[in-house]
């Protein structure tokens, strides 16, 4: 008899879910443009990783018979100044600026998340301590921070910073420097959120705040995080783009789209435009690809809009 209640009970909410998803799917594929970004950035994300198997050519292997070739067949990217195939060493350096862009993010999420959560569910002084750090962050001059902070951490012997030309340093660096505007907008919902009725009735039941905070509250809370950090992806893949452009991101010959696109701008006045068209037309595509598919999840997930 228990075991017909209980699943009587699990269907609704199992029935309940799918329609869910459903409804989020069916208003997502709504937006074209959301659409076309999946599909722009799937490719991308597999070309990085099979790459290998697609071309044949090392990305570090040069040839000074074929340096400087404008796109071919057998280079359909063309290739760079040490006759290096550019759709090769294009593919293997999205493994690094969409990895650099994914981890950083995640670290700054959850760094903004803890604060905007304790913030705004404790206030007080906590939360007056807490905003007062994120005002502090904020103030900061980011690329000037960004730049310092990458010498210094160049100038640790600490071999996570240093692998892989400093990817470990730049995830770093682009973690702690972006998570304000995601414990902002944490806080902001906890502040609404911990009004609520389910919250009442937790405390009621002897539930801790702790378990109050990350069971109960943050879940609620997830469909604007989930937005923001679409965004900070793209936010922490053009700042790798940049600082690697100017020379203190990942260090060659990690390549990266960013430090490719520094290395072509002599070639660009010598009419060689392949070697610097090539990057950045895969910074913006990824860019805009993950900007569109934000854009698409924030309608998607609106509480307040209707089919």
């Amino acid at each position: 008899m228990a075991t017909t209640t209980m699943t009587a009970n699990q269907t609704p909410a199992l029935s309940n879910t799918r329609t869910m998803r459903s409804m989020i799917w069916r208003r997502f594929r709504r937006h074209r443009m959301a659409v076309a970004g999946v599909i722009v950035l799937s490719l991308l994300i597999f070309g990085a990783v099979a790459v290998s198997f697609i071309s044949p050519y090392d990305p570090e292997k040069s040839s000074m018979r074929e340096r400087r070739e404008p796109p071919s067949l057998a280079h359909p990217m063309g290739t760079d100044t040490l006759g290096r195939d550019m759709f090769t060493r294009l593919m293997y350096g999205g493994r690094i600026s969409l990895t650099v862009g994914l981890l950083a993010t995640v670290v700054g999420v959850t760094i903004g998340t803890l604060v905007g959560a304790l913030a705004g569910f404790y206030g007080g002084m906590t939360d007056n301590l807490l905003m007062r750090l994120t005002d502090l962050f904020i103030s900061l001059p980011r690329i000037f921070m960004l730049i310092i902070m990458s010498l210094l951490m160049r100038s640790l012997d600490v071999p996570f910073l240093q692998a892989y030309g400093g990817v470990g340093g730049i995830v770093f660096i682009l973690g702690i420097l972006s998570w304000t505007g995601v414990a902002r907008l944490v806080r902001g919902q906890f502040l609404g959120l911990k009004e609520k009725e389910f919250v009442e009735a937790a405390r009621t039941l002897g539930i801790g705040n702790l378990r109050i905070v990350f069971r109960h509250v943050l879940p609620n809370a997830a469909t604007p995080i989930i937005v923001a950090a679409t965004l900070l992806v793209a936010g922490s893949i053009i700042s790798e783009s940049g600082l690697s452009f100017l020379g203190f991101g990942v260090q060659p010959p990690t390549p990266t789209w960013g430090n490719m696109l520094s290395s072509a701008q002599d070639e660009m006045r010598k009419g060689n435009w392949w070697m610097a068209f090539f990057p950045g037309l895969m910074i913006f595509l990824t860019v805009i690809s993950i900007n569109y598919i934000g854009d698409g999840l924030r309608d998607a997930l609106d509480p307040r809009k209707t089919d």
